[in-house]
């Protein structure tokens, strides 16, 4: 239900922008989704990323692949019309830094949409874990998702509250729903 919101709220706004030649970046390259988005929008400049590792810079090429940090896209300012990122915030040590970077490579009026694992009982976001030094610390027990190109999935930083939305807001983004 998730990715069915995401793909009809892209294809509404691309329609009500009238954006033919957009530039749309997903947060994921090896997904059914991401291959749903390319092969629809064939007018669109459509960009998709996997994380491969600290090893990479972002923007770099490995098999076919697009590295990119969410923390530090190889992105210029205000390129991008639209993002999406389907569950992905998630694994991300420093989600203000991240939501910063989205908001940077938007262009005026873009959006960013993304869907996350969301605890409606927690006011404030719990810090599962943090990488410190080079080294990650864990505050809670390890808890992995999912990751179509790491058999051992991704381990999950955060489980995010209610503060989300005041968190999206201090990266930047003015309305936030």
């Amino acid at each position: 239900a998730r990715m069915r919101f995401a793909a009809f709220y892209l294809d509404k706004f691309l329609q009500e922008k009238k954006l033919n030649n957009a530039t749309v970046y997903l947060y994921e390259q090896v997904t059914p989704f991401f291959n749903y988005v390319k092969n629809k929008y064939s007018t669109v400049k459509v960009y998709g990323s996997e994380f491969l590792g600290e090893g990479y810079m972002p923007g770099q090429i490995i098999d076919g692949l697009q590295h990119e940090d969410a923390q530090n896209l190889s992105f210029d300012t205000a390129s991008i019309d639209i993002i999406l990122a389907n569950d992905v915030f998630e694994h991300i040590p420093n989600i203000s830094k991240a939501l910063s970077e989205a908001f940077r490579v938007l262009k005026a009026n873009g959006r960013l949409i993304f869907t996350i694992p969301f605890c409606p009982t927690e006011i404030e976001t719990i810090k599962r874990a943090e990488i410190s030094n080079g080294e990650i610390i864990n505050y809670l027990p390890e808890r992995y998702h999912g990751n179509p190109v790491s058999s051992k999935g991704s381990l999950v930083f955060h489980d995010f509250g209610w503060d989300i939305i005041s968190i999206c807001k201090k990266a930047g983004f003015k309305k936030t729903y």
